[in-house]
């Protein structure tokens, strides 16, 4: 089958925040935590990137293209919120950082390689482009200051949904499959020649992980709309 997307699927966020609080009672010890060498995998923590998966899902049912003009913003928006969570009295706590992160990621030229690179691959089988996506902001240059993992998960959830399969959720299960995969995303230097072979590997891994953690109870029932129309990711 080719990568052409006729669904715009809705996210179980129940299903998807019963995994996030199980991974999270597993990592009371913050073993988890310490592996990835990222922000402890808090009851907090896992409230923001719930929220993240609560934006996905609003793109979602909104038909809003992540990647069409002027959009750029909602992809920005989901790195906040991971970061910095959706009250006013975080936003306003975090709101140097949000201005930082801003800045620098219109600054940089990444956002527009991110675009380039999905016009010209979103032909491309569903998982193949979002284990493509993930790797663009994992991988360096990162496109963002913090948190590029987790808003990667979101970005990969948000184009596998839109195509029909289940989104990219991380439980107990899959975490330490995730972690290999994930440090190996992190070791690839996009700049370099020589790095070419070495992100194709882990992209093809990347999509592997995304294939053996599909799970069809993360999404909801949804209609076929037919050709993707004015709202599509292109």
């Amino acid at each position: 089958m080719g990568g052409q997307c006729y669904e715009w699927s809705r996210l179980d966020l129940g299903r998807i925040g019963g995994a996030l609080a199980g991974l999270g009672s597993s990592d009371a010890d913050g073993v988890l935590s310490v592996s990835l060498a990222e922000e402890p995998i808090s009851d907090d923590a896992l409230r923001r990137l719930l929220e993240g998966y609560r934006r996905v899902d609003r793109l979602l049912a909104g038909r809003i293209g992540l990647f069409s003009y002027g959009a750029a913003g909602q992809l920005l928006e989901l790195n906040h919120i991971v970061l910095c969570g959706v009250t006013p009295e975080r936003r306003a706590q975090f709101g140097d950082h949000i201005a930082e992160t801003a800045r620098v990621f219109y600054e940089r030229p990444g956002i527009g390689d991110l675009t380039d690179w999905y016009k010209r691959n979103r032909g491309r089988a569903p998982r193949n482009v979002a284990a493509g996506l993930f790797l663009r902001l994992v991988s360096t240059p990162q496109l963002f200051v913090e948190g590029n993992s987790r808003t990667a998960c979101l970005l990969a959830s948000y184009h596998l949904a839109r195509c029909g399969l289940p989104p990219l959720v991380i439980g107990v299960e899959s975490f330490a499959r995730y972690a290999e995969v994930l440090r190996r995303t992190e070791a690839v230097d996009r700049t370099s020649f020589s790095s070419l072979f070495t992100a194709e590997f882990v992209a093809s891994r990347l999509a592997g992980l995304i294939e053996a953690t599909g799970d069809p109870s993360f999404l909801l029932d949804a209609a076929p709309t037919g050709a993707v129309g004015s709202g599509g990711s292109g």
